[in-house]
């Protein structure tokens, strides 16, 4: 399949994360995902299935070094995420 992506773009509806506008050439069909999951996704040579998630290790939404870029499950990934909203209180 050879696509053509577009972005990173902000996208002011979720919080100023980044979104990637995905083309495929072939149907002309598009999609857009999270750019950090794209990033992760090209760095791996493949898809990652729905049920994961791309996590910021630093929690930082705009770092999306290859470094700070971790696969782990949705409910851990959740689970984190409540666990460091807490520590803010």
């Amino acid at each position: 399949m050879t696509v053509k992506a577009y972005g990173p773009y902000a996208d002011k509806s979720k919080g100023g994360r980044k979104k990637m506008t995905i083309v495929d050439n072939k149907t002309g069909k598009h999609t857009s995902t999270n750019a950090a999951r794209y990033k992760k996704e090209k760095a791996l040579g493949r898809k990652l299935p729905k049920n994961v998630d791309v996590d910021h290790a630093d929690n930082n939404k705009h770092h999306d070094g290859a470094k700070n870029l971790k696969v782990m499950s949705h409910s851990d990934n959740v689970a984190k995420g409540n666990k460091h909203r807490t520590k803010k209180k």
